[in-house]
């Protein structure tokens, strides 16, 4: 079986990995290599990294909707396009070109969490389930007939880095599984998504990230353990940037703290009220400075009594 690939970052490249294993991938479509770093030196995505190292053939085309770019992607005969993480909308004149047709690849239970992040988003929304949908491609975004799902538990104190390595495997394992479902001539089950129980995520932005000390313990909990690896909580300490890399529900008897004021606990535990409850922070970063844990931030920044996150 041929297969045509699109796809970016890390995720793109382990699923893209695993399909060279089983089919012939005959091309990726990557987006253009950018420059990065003080010497401005062009680095390529994740995706092609992994497609030179198979030597598969990368385009890397300015617009999707160009005619010329359709007619190339026909001349590699391929039997189905599979979509990871590309960033771009792909246009019908292309998802239509394969004859078993387009898949993607998205990362929760569709029809919830449509959109960009859905693997942050189900942690910062506290989510006990979420899991991999691999979806036909259609004209609208993530609203596709599904072809194969699969839920995944969400522990408590699970992080986004987590949950993506349980996400990888299982993701690239439905990927494959479909292809072989769409392109043997078997007869498919496709199911159709229940359009009024759509969610929709958006982007992770800055202020998102940005730690609301008003809101519960669990609120804020489940925003750093989404945001960790990137882009990570934060909040400010004596007017400079803050990054809280990992917290804990603190559910031992303390005087509660009022939201954003710090306490320490026999020397080296760090505690903070909130709006409802007390957390306790594990694992931080100050500005210019490396990830430290809460001993040696206390140690470090000797606190006075009632200072608190701003």
């Amino acid at each position: 079986m041929k297969v045509g690939f699109f796809g970016t970052p890390g995720i793109a490249s382990y699923v893209l990995e695993k399909l060279c294993c089983r089919f012939d991938v005959v091309f990726l479509v990557a987006p253009s290599d950018k420059r990065c770093g003080r010497d401005l030196k062009l680095q390529h995505c994740a995706a092609k990294e992994a497609a030179l190292c198979h030597e598969v053939p990368v385009l890397q085309p300015v617009s999707l909707k160009d005619p010329a770019f359709a007619e190339t992607l026909r001349g590699f005969g391929a039997d189905i396009f599979v979509v990871v993480a590309y960033g771009r909308l792909i246009p019908a004149s292309v998802f239509n070109i394969p004859p078993c047709g387009t898949i993607n690849l998205h990362p929760s239970l569709l029809p919830k969490y449509r959109g960009a992040a859905p693997v942050e988003w189900a942690l910062i929304n506290g989510e006990t389930v979420t899991g991999v949908t691999v979806q036909m491609i259609n004209e609208e975004l993530d609203a596709g007939d599904i072809v194969l799902s699969g839920e995944i538990a969400i522990d408590g104190n699970m992080t986004a880095k987590e949950l993506y390595e349980i996400v990888l495997p299982v993701g690239a394992g439905l990927v494959a599984d479909a292809v072989e479902l769409l392109c043997s001539g078997g007869s498919i089950n496709l199911v159709k998504q229940d359009h009024s129980q759509a969610t929709w995520c958006g982007k992770i932005d800055n202020e998102t990230a940005h730690i609301d000390w008003s809101t519960s313990a669990p609120a804020i909990h489940n925003l750093v353990r989404g945001l960790n690896p990137k882009p990570v909580a934060w909040t400010t300490f004596r007017g400079k940037h803050l990054k809280v890399w990992e917290t804990r529900i603190f559910s031992e008897e303390a005087p509660a703290p009022a939201p954003g004021e710090i306490a320490v606990l026999h020397k080296k535990r760090l505690i903070a009220g909130t709006g409802n409850g007390i957390i306790e922070l594990v694992s931080l970063q100050p500005e210019t400075k490396k990830r430290m844990d809460a001993a040696a931030f206390i140690n470090g920044y000797r606190l006075a009594p009632s200072e608190r996150f701003e």
